[in-house]
Order: structure tokens, then C-alpha cells, then sequence
């Protein structure tokens, strides 16, 4: 069947058809320049002039057949088409487009365009902008433009603009800027913090700007959390230095004490065998060797001994001052300091108040707990004893070990300590 006896419905199809294969191999074309692949576009030519041929077929058919007028020769070459044979080009056509298409976008996705550049350049997460000399964007991501929208309310983005506001904290509300060296912090309203760059670049001789936006939230945060801990920290150090030199203050000071308390205990026992000599008499020339030592450390000559054993030397002071020293019993090596002590205080009293010329210690460990019991066979004493002075002290040196002090007076004196004997 001849297009000059087909219908006009079927001639309004068929050109309605050819019309907009026509708009499509337009489409193809145009989406192939947008993409820059111009030689990709090309390809749609030929189909289009087939097309637009078809359809200027169709076209002088149906105005043949709704008019009077003397057919031209263009008219009379196309009635002599067919009716199937423009379907059967129209069809083909279509199925042409679809290759063509299909081809052109394959071709587009696998190679590198200006289209698929900006495509990738949205889809990143950080800000890219690339702006003139002049200022004028050449090119913004969707990040960037998002950045812009948000801090200054504008969706036209100008660099300068943007600088100035960062600079001059006018953005919009809820909205600040940090500078830091040649950047920005950006902040936002969401809470989110961006680190904001920008650097001069030479394209094809020509000055472009390129200014990068990095989403930094956590790492701002956690250099605030660092900041803060510098901070606390420098307050400890600052702290231990103090408590460094208050210590080296009371070491000194601890020193000096027990120096004196060392020269105290040389003269203490200097005296009393000086006492015992005048009682009971005794080798005058050991005491006046005592005397002789005792008189140098007052001066400055000589330093107390403290390498020797002080148990040991305990002894050799009982025995200068005409008391024998009796030990029953193992003394624990944690207890050697404070037993130590406590022979130096009894023998004192021993000595000065009870005028006794022995003194007892039994040493006895039952489940670790070690109990030491001091006697001596001097005079009881007249009253109740009051802590003072030397027993005092002893007191608060046996609570440092965390243990107890007893002290009788009737029917003699006696003095009793109990302490943890485990290492």
C-alpha cells in the first residue's frame, strides 16, 4: 500500500513517529558534545538525515492529500513509498538509536570526560572549587556548593565572599571560622567542622585558585580533648615539681634532724656513763676516750658512725654505761630498726630513772605476730608512767609499723610492743 492511499491517521502516526526518532538522534548528538566526546556524537548524522528525509516524505504526502494543488516532483517520488516500508524504517531506525545510544554511554563511562570528571567530582565527600583569577568559578562540586549554601545562605558561590566572611566572622548565624596558619575551620550548624585550603595553580599559563574542603569533625575534636589533657597535664607536672621540691626540703630537713638526734643520743650516753662511772666506778679511760668523741661532734670534727650494726653498737653503749643488754630471742630483719629504737629508750630509763644495771628483751613470734617485752631490775617505779619525750616518739614510730604499745608500771616497769613481723 502506497503512502498517497494510506489514511491520514496513519500518516499523522507515521510522522508523529519519524518526528520524534528525529528529537532523538538530536539527543544523542547534543549528549555526546556535554560529554566531550564530539566524535561520539557524530555518529548520529547519518540516522538523522535518513530521519528528517522520512519525515519530509510524510510530511508532502500528507499535505498532498488534504490539498488540490499540482503534486511536485518531490511529492510524486514520495507517494510512490510505501506505508510498510516507512514502519519498516522507522522501526529500524529505532532500534539504531538504542545501539548508538547504548554504544555512545559505554564510551562515555569507560573514558576520562570533562562530564565524567564533574561526575566524580560530586560524588567525593570533600569540597573541590577551581575559580579564576578574577573569581569566577570554573568549576564547584556538589560538597563546595553545599559548604557555601550553608555558612553564607547564597547559592551563587564567590570566593571572595567566602573569604572575607570567614575572615571577618560574618557568616550566618549559628555559623563561625577559625583561622589557622594559611586555612580555615569552618564550623556549622550541624556541629560538623571543616578544614578549608586554598592554593594557587598554573593552568595552561593562566592563574587558577583551587580551594579544597576536608570534613576534620573528629580530628577537631579530639585535638580539643588533647588540648585539654595538655593542659591537666601541665597542672600535674606543675604539681610534682612542687611536691619534688618539698620533698628534697624535708629530706634535707630529715637529715639535719636525725643528726641531731644522733649527736643528742653520743651525749645522752656520754652522760650517762659519766653518771654510772661516778656511781660504780668503772675503765676511766674509756670514758674520757667517749668524752674525747662526744666533744668532737659538738664541734664539728667528727661525724656520726652509721655503717656499724645498731643492735650491736647498743650494746657497746649498755656496756659504757655499766648495764648488761640480755636478748632473748630472733630479731625479725623488718624489726631490726624499731626494736632498736626501743633498746635505745629503755636503756635510757634504765639508766636514769630506775637505776638498774640489766636490761631484758624477749622477742617471741606466735602467727607472725612478733611481741617484744622490755624489763629491766631497776627500781619500779614511784608513779604511773606518762608518755613523754622518748616513749612519746617511740608511740608514734611503732603506729608507722602499725602495731601497739603497752606500758606497766606496777609491779615493775614494763613495756610491751606487738607488730607484724611478715615481710
Amino acid at each position: 500500500m502506497k503512502l498517497a492511499g494510506s489514511s491520514i491517521l496513519t500518516l499523522q502516526a507515521l510522522g508523529i513517529a519519524g518526528y520524534f526518532l528525529n528529537i532523538l538522534f538530536l539527543a544523542g548528538m547534543m549528549r555526546g558534545r556535554v560529554a566531550g566526546r564530539k566524535r561520539s556524537g557524530a555518529i548520529f548524522i547519518p540516522p538523522l538525515v535518513i530521519c528528517l528525509l522520512l519525515l519530509m516524505s510524510i510530511t508532502e504526502v500528507c499535505r498532498y492529500v488534504t490539498s488540490d494543488s499540482v503534486p511536485s516532483e518531490f511529492e510524486k517520488f514520495a507517494e510512490k513509498l510505501s506505508a510498510p516500508l516507512c514502519i519498516g524504517i522507522e522501526f529500524v531506525m529505532t532500534i539504531v538509536w538504542g545501539v548508538l545510544w547504548l554504544r555512545q554511554e559505554l564510551n562515555i563511562i569507560g573514558r576520562l570526560t570533562p562530564q565524567s570528571l564533574e561526575d566524580g567530582l560530586n560524588s567525593m565527600p570533600d569540597g573541590v572549587a577551581f575559580v579564576s583569577s578574577k573569581g569566577v568559578p570554573l568549576l564547584v562540586n556538589s560538597t563546595m556548593q553545599r559548604l557555601f549554601r550553608e555558612s553564607m545562605g547564597s547559592p551563587y558561590f564567590d570566593i571572595r565572599d567566602f573569604e572575607y566572611s570567614m575572615q571577618n566572622q560574618t557568616l550566618i548565624v549559628g555559623c563561625s571560622a577559625d583561622i589557622h596558619g594559611k586555612g580555615y575551620y569552618l564550623h556549622l550548624s550541624d556541629g560538623s567542622v571543616w578544614d578549608i585550603q586554598k592554593s594557587l595553580m598554573m593552568i595552561d599559563g593562566r592563574k587558577v585558585w583551587e580551594l579544597l574542603a576536608y570534613d576534620v569533625t573528629e580530628r577537631y575534636r579530639k585535638s580539643l580533648e588533647l588540648e585539654e589533657r595538655n593542659v591537666h597535664l601541665e597542672e600535674v607536672n606543675r604539681s610534682i615539681r612542687n611536691y619534688t621540691r618539698e620533698m628534697n626540703a624535708i629530706i634535707r630537713e630529715e637529715e639535719v634532724l636525725a643528726a641531731k638526734i644522733r649527736i643528742h643520743d653520743d651525749v645522752g650516753r656520754a652522760l650517762l656513763a659519766l653518771k654510772s662511772y661516778l656511781i660504780r666506778g668503772g675503765d676511766r679511760e674509756d670514758l674520757i676516750e667517749m668524752w674525747q668523741f662526744t666533744a668532737g661532734l659538738l664541734s664539728g670534727e667528727n661525724t656520726p658512725d652509721d655503717s656499724a650494726d645498731p643492735i650491736g653498737a647498743l650494746k657497746e653503749a649498755a656496756d659504757a654505761v655499766g648495764v648488761k643488754l640480755i636478748l632473748n630471742g630472733d630479731i625479725p630483719r623488718k624489726l631490726r630498726k624499731l626494736i632498736a629504737i626501743a633498746i635505745h629508750e629503755c636503756l635510757t630509763n634504765t639508766v636514769k630513772h630506775a637505776d638498774g644495771s640489766e636490761l631484758t628483751v624477749d622477742i617471741t613470734d606466735e602467727d607472725g605476730i612478733v611481741t617484744v617485752v622490755f624489763t629491766n631490775d631497776g627500781k619500779p617505779p614511784e608513779s604511773e608512767i606518762s608518755e613523754s619525750g622518748g616513749l612519746k616518739s617511740l608511740r608514734s614510730t611503732v603506729e608507722q609499723f602499725r602495731g601497739e604499745m603497752e606500758i606497766a608500771s606496777e609491779p615493775r616497769f614494763m613495756l610491751t610492743i606487738r607488730v607484724s613481723g611478715k615481710e
